[in-house]
This record gives C-alpha cells, sequence and structure tokens, in this order.
C-alpha cells in the first residue's frame, strides 16, 4: 500500500512526545499563514490528538499545504530532525518541492 502525504503527516505528529504535541498545537494557531488560508479555531485545536489534528490540517488547509505547514511548525519547535524525516518521505512525491530552512 502506497503511503500518502495524510499518512506521513500523521507519522510526523505521532512521533511528537505530548510536551512537544502541545507545542506543535500552540505554534500552530500562532504561525504566519498564505493569505488565501484561515486558521483552525482554536477550540478544535486544544482538544485535538494526532489524528484528528492531521484530520484537521487536511480537510482545512489540503493535503499539500497542510504538509508544507506541518514542516513549518516543526522546525519553528526545534523538531528539525523530525522536519527532515517528513521532508525525506514526501519527497518523492512532490519532486523536492518542500526545501528545509
Amino acid at each position: 500500500m502506497v503511503r500518502t502525504r495524510s499518512d506521513h503527516l500523521l507519522y510526523s505528529l505521532e512521533e511528537l512526545l505530548p510536551y512537544d504535541f502541545e507545542k506543535f498545537k500552540f505554534k500552530l494557531q500562532n504561525t504566519s499563514l498564505e493569505k488565501e488560508h484561515t486558521r483552525i479555531p482554536r477550540g478544535q485545536l486544544q482538544t485535538a490528538e494526532p489524528v484528528k489534528l492531521a484530520s484537521l490540517l487536511v480537510n482545512h488547509y489540503g493535503e499539500e499545504y497542510a504538509v508544507q505547514l506541518t514542516l513549518q511548525v516543526l522546525r519553528a519547535i526545534n523538531q528539525h530532525l523530525l522536519a527532515e524525516e517528513l521532508h525525506q518521505l514526501i519527497s518523492p512525491e512532490t519532486n523536492h518541492s518542500y526545501r528545509l530552512g
């Protein structure tokens, strides 16, 4: 079975320790978004566990931007190894369109 970007996004969220997962949600709520996107409502974020958050991200932003935003937030909370792993997992699907910064 081929894994999708959504599968890789979920894997990354599940790899975060509880404290880091809370930091991820906090930073997600306070991260700059592209103009055409709005924030996920805070009430939905606060109670979301990894599976629910992955679903919220993909449904709210679309799969491609959800992964891009996840990479951005992972780097912002100093989860560089996890961001690189996600980047490597999605790179074959995206022809290296996501760059680590």
